[in-house]
C-alpha cells in the first residue's frame, strides 16, 4: 500500500512539474503575442497619424491654409509689438467643425483663466475678437513668465492673444511649435531646446499629480546635488523630541534618530470641526521596537477619524512618493501643552531644516481646502494640440509668477515664510501648477527637460524682487544687511492671526541667520548693526499701527510692512564702486578727500552709541542710547487720503496721501524739502515722514513740535544701483515721544541735510527707548 502511495505521489509531482512547464510556455507565448501586437498597433498608429496629417491639411479652411506656420515661428521678432493675425473668434467658432486649425484656436483660447482671458459675449467688435500670434513683449523665453531660468534656449513659440493688447493684458497662453523633423540633425537640434511638457494620462484628464515626475525631481536632487542639498551641519540635526504621522498605519509615532520625514506647511484658517481633538496627546507613550525590530503598535496613538482635507491629501501624497513619515504642526504638537508648544515653536528652524521635504499648500485658504492634484484638480491642465505638415502646435497655459508673486494665501501668512526659507526642499502645490525648489535647482511641471542629461539645471529667475521671499538666503556666512532687509520687509507685510506671534513667527529664520553669521538678534534687530537697523520706515503703500507687547524701536512693535532705504542697505557696494571709479579716473588717492560739505567748528560724532540692550526679551524692552537730541517745529503738509496736487507725472508716489504727510521747519522758518524722498530713486518731496491720523494727534498736542534723536551721519549716499545720484553730508534721526517716566518711544525715522541738523545745536543725552 505504501509503495502504491509513493508511486502516486511521484506521478503527482511529475504532473505538477509538467503543469509548471506548460504555464511557463504559455506565459512566454503570451508575451510574444503582446509584443507582436504592440508592434502592429504602433505601425497602424503611425499610418493613422500620417493619414490624419493628410486629412488635417485637407480640413483647413481657406484662410487657415494661407497661414505660413513655419515662417511665423522661425522669423525673429521685428519689434516688441510685433504680432500676426491668424483668425477671429466668431469665425473660428463657426468653422471649428470643418477646420481643425480653427478648432485648435478655440480650444487654446478657452484654457485661459477667467481673469486672464476674455470670454465670448455679445456686442464685441471684430477688433475685439481678432486672434493673434504675438512675440513675447520683452523678447524673453516662454518659461521666464513662470519665474524659471535655464541655460537652454526656448523652443519656437508665440503667445496667443485676442483683441487690443491694452484690453487683454499680459498673454498667458503659450503656443509652442515642434517642426516636423526631417533628419537626425533636426532631432538633435530640437532636443536642446526647452519645450512645454505635454501632460498625459490622469494628469491631463482630471488634473492629477504626476507622481513619477515628482519622484524624478527628488531623485535628481538626491543623486546629483550632493552636499549642496544634503545638509549635515548642526541646523539639520534635530535634537528635539517630536511626534510624526506614520502614513502607512495612520498612527502617531515618536521620531527616532535617523527617521526621514516630510513636513506640511499650510494655512490653518478657521477652526475645523476636528481641530480641538486632532493633535497628539501629551500622554502618547514613547515608541519602542519589539524583538523583531518592528514598530510596536501598542505604543502608538491612532489618528482621529476626521482630520482636515489638506492633511488627508498630504498623507496620500507622502505615501505615493514612497515616504513613510509626515510632520504636521496641528497634529504632531500637543496644542494643550503650552510649555511643549512653545519649545517646538522655538525650534521650528530645526524641524523644517531636518525635514527631507516640505509640502507647501500655496493657495489653500484653510486646512480643509485640500491639495491641488490630489483631492482637487489642477487648473488649466488641458493642452490642445494639432499636427500639420509643418509640425506640431501645442497650447499650454503658463501661470505668470511675476503677475501674482507673493499674492497667494500661503504667501500672505507670517508663519509660512520661515517654513519656506528653512526647508531643504519645498514642493509647492498651486492651483494651476506644481513645482519644487531645493538649494540648487528649481523644478516646474510645465518644463519638458531630460533631467538625467548632464549639466542641465533650471533655476529661479531673479528678474525682479521676489515678493514671496524665495530669493532670500539664510545660509550666507557673511552678514548682508540687504538680505536682512528683504527678510524683515517680506515678513512684516504678512498677516498674523495672533499679534503676539510677531517674533515667534520669524524666530526660526533669525536663528538660522545667527548660526550662519554669528550675529545675535534682539527683538528682531541685529545687535552688531543695531543703529542702522533702527532707521526702518513704513513701506510706501501703507502706514503702521502700534503693536503692544513689543518695543517701539523694533519693527516687531508695529503692525504693517516696513522697509529700509536703498541708500542704507547697499552702501557698502556703492562705496566700493565709487572708490573704484575714483581710482580709475584719478589714480590712487594719497589722502582721501573730505566728504563733509558742512564746515563747523564742532567735531560731531559719526554715529550714536548703544549703551545697553534689553537683558531679556521676556522681561525688558529698554534700549539705552547715548546720542544727541534736537527739537524741530513740524508742519502737517496733507492729511490722509488728500490728493497730492504737486506730484510730477513721473513720480512713483501715490496720487492720494497714504497717511498724514509731515515735514520739518528749517532754521529760516520755512518748511524743509526732503532731498532723498521715500522711494528707491531720490525724488525731491515736501514731506519727511507719514503717520496714521491717530498718531498725528500726538504731535498736534505737542504744539506741532517734537524731539529727534541722532542716529548716524552719512558722508555720502546713493539712491540705487541703477542711478549715479549721490547726496552728501546727511543725517538720519528718529522722532521720539517722551513719556512721563523719562523713557521715550520711537514714532518715525527721517533723513535730512546735516546743515539743518547741526543748526539746531543738538544736545548730548542718554535716551531710554521702549
Amino acid at each position: 500500500m505504501s509503495k502504491s502511495l509513493a508511486l502516486a505521489a511521484e506521478q503527482l509531482q511529475k504532473a505538477k512539474d509538467h503543469l509548471s512547464l506548460v504555464k511557463a510556455q504559455y506565459q512566454s507565448a503570451e508575451a510574444a503575442y503582446e509584443s507582436a501586437k504592440s508592434i502592429h498597433e504602433a505601425l497602424e498608429s503611425s499610418q493613422t497619424i500620417r493619414a490624419a496629417s493628410d486629412a488635417q491639411h485637407s480640413q483647413l479652411c481657406e484662410s487657415c491654409k494661407a497661414i505660413p506656420i513655419r515662417n511665423i515661428f522661425q522669423q525673429q521678432p521685428i519689434s516688441r509689438s510685433h504680432r500676426r493675425k491668424v483668425g477671429d473668434l466668431f469665425t473660428a467658432v463657426e468653422n471649428q467643425s470643418s477646420c481643425v486649425f480653427c478648432k485648435f484656436l478655440i480650444e487654446a483660447y478657452q484654457i485661459g483663466s477667467e481673469d486672464q482671458s476674455e470670454r465670448l459675449h455679445a456686442r464685441l467688435t471684430p477688433r475685439d475678437t481678432a486672434i493673434y500670434f504675438t512675440n513675447d513683449p520683452d523678447g524673453k523665453a516662454w518659461y521666464t513668465k513662470a519665474g524659471i531660468d535655464t541655460d537652454l534656449p526656448a523652443c519656437p513659440f508665440v503667445w496667443l492673444q485676442t483683441g487690443p493688447p491694452t484690453v487683454t493684458g499680459q498673454p498667458h497662453i503659450c503656443v509652442s511649435f515642434e517642426p516636423a523633423l526631417g533628419s537626425d540633425e533636426d532631432a538633435a537640434r530640437s532636443s536642446k531646446k526647452v519645450h512645454p511638457r505635454q501632460r498625459g494620462g490622469l494628469e491631463a484628464f482630471n488634473g492629477s499629480v504626476n507622481y513619477d515626475l515628482v519622484k524624478s525631481w527628488l531623485w535628481k536632487c538626491c543623486t546629483e546635488h550632493g552636499a549642496e542639498c544634503q545638509r549635515d551641519d548642526a541646523a539639520s540635526i534635530l535634537t528635539l523630541d517630536i511626534y510624526l504621522v506614520d502614513v502607512k498605519t495612520k498612527t502617531f509615532v515618536r521620531r527616532r534618530a535617523g527617521d526621514r520625514f516630510v513636513a506640511l506647511s499650510y494655512v490653518w484658517g478657521k477652526v475645523s470641526r476636528s481641530s480641538a481633538s486632532v493633535s497628539v496627546s501629551h500622554v502618547c507613550p514613547s515608541r519602542d521596537n519589539d524583538e523583531d525590530g518592528q514598530r510596536n503598535a501598542e505604543f502608538t496613538q491612532k489618528l482621529p477619524t476626521f482630520i482636515p482635507q489638506t492633511m488627508v491629501d498630504a498623507i496620500t501624497f507622502v505615501d505615493r512618493i514612497g515616504e513613510r513619515y509626515l510632520w504636521i504642526d496641528q497634529l504632531c504638537i500637543d496644542q494643550t501643552n503650552h510649555e511643549e508648544k512653545q519649545r517646538q515653536i522655538n525650534a521650528m528652524d530645526e524641524i523644517f531644516a531636518s525635514a527631507y521635504l516640505t509640502i507647501v499648500n500655496m493657495d489653500g485658504p484653510h486646512a480643509d481646502w485640500g491639495l491641488p492634484g490630489v483631492s482637487r484638480p489642477l487648473q488649466q491642465s488641458q493642452q490642445p494640440m494639432i499636427r500639420l505638415d509643418s509640425g506640431r502646435l501645442m497650447a499650454t497655459f503658463i501661470y505668470s509668477l511675476w503677475d501674482n508673486i507673493g499674492s497667494s494665501i500661503w504667501d500672505s501668512r507670517g508663519w509660512t515664510l520661515q517654513e519656506r526659507l528653512l526647508s531643504q526642499r519645498c514642493i509647492v502645490f498651486a492651483k494651476p501648477y506644481i513645482s519644487m525648489t531645493c538649494r540648487t535647482e528649481f523644478f516646474h511641471d510645465c518644463l519638458a527637460l531630460n533631467l538625467g542629461a548632464e549639466g542641465i539645471r533650471t533655476r529661479l529667475s531673479n528678474d525682479y524682487f521676489r515678493e514671496d521671499g524665495s530669493s532670500i538666503s539664510l545660509d550666507d556666512k557673511e552678514w548682508d544687511f540687504k538680505n536682512y532687509d528683504a527678510l524683515v520687509s517680506v515678513f512684516s507685510g504678512r498677516k498674523l492671526t495672533l499679534e503676539t506671534d510677531a517674533l515667534n513667527a520669524c524666530r526660526g529664520s533669525l536663528n538660522r541667520l545667527s548660526q550662519a553669521t554669528g550675529v545675535e538678534f534682539c527683538f528682531g534687530l541685529p545687535m552688531h548693526d543695531c543703529l542702522r537697523a533702527l532707521i526702518w520706515v513704513p513701506h510706501s503703500q501703507n502706514t503702521l499701527i502700534r503693536r503692544l507687547g513689543f518695543p517701539s524701536w523694533s519693527w516687531t512693535g508695529w503692525t504693517g510692512r516696513i522697509e529700509y532705504g536703498y541708500w542704507g542697505v547697499d552702501m557698502a557696494a556703492y562705496l566700493a564702486e565709487y572708490d573704484a571709479q575714483q581710482i580709475h579716473q584719478h589714480g590712487p588717492l594719497l589722502k582721501r578727500k573730505r566728504m563733509h560739505l558742512t564746515e563747523t567748528s564742532v567735531n560731531h560724532p559719526e554715529r550714536a552709541r548703544v549703551r545697553s540692550y534689553p537683558t531679556s526679551e521676556s522681561h525688558s524692552s529698554v534700549l539705552q542710547i547715548e546720542t544727541t537730541v534736537a527739537k524741530f517745529k513740524l508742519k502737517l503738509v496733507r492729511r490722509d487720503g488728500e490728493t497730492h496736487r504737486t506730484l510730477k507725472s513721473s513720480s512713483l508716489q501715490s496720487k492720494k496721501a497714504i497717511g498724514d504727510h509731515w515735514t520739518l521747519i528749517g532754521q529760516d522758518g520755512h518748511a524743509l524739502r526732503d532731498v532723498a524722498g521715500e522711494y528707491q530713486c531720490f525724488e525731491l518731496t515736501d514731506s519727511f515722514f507719514r503717520l496714521r491720523p491717530e498718531y498725528s494727534q500726538l504731535l498736534i498736542k505737542q504744539n506741532y513740535e517734537a524731539d529727534f534723536i541722532f542716529i548716524e551721519h552719512w558722508p555720502r549716499i546713493r539712491d540705487s544701483a541703477a542711478s549715479n545720484n549721490w547726496l552728501y553730508d546727511m543725517v538720519s534721526a528718529l522722532l521720539v515721544i517722551r513719556n512721563l517716566n523719562g523713557t521715550a518711544w520711537r514714532l518715525a525715522s527721517v533723513l535730512l541735510k546735516g546743515e539743518e541738523w547741526y543748526a539746531k545745536t543738538p544736545q548730548a543725552e542718554d535716551i531710554s527707548l521702549i
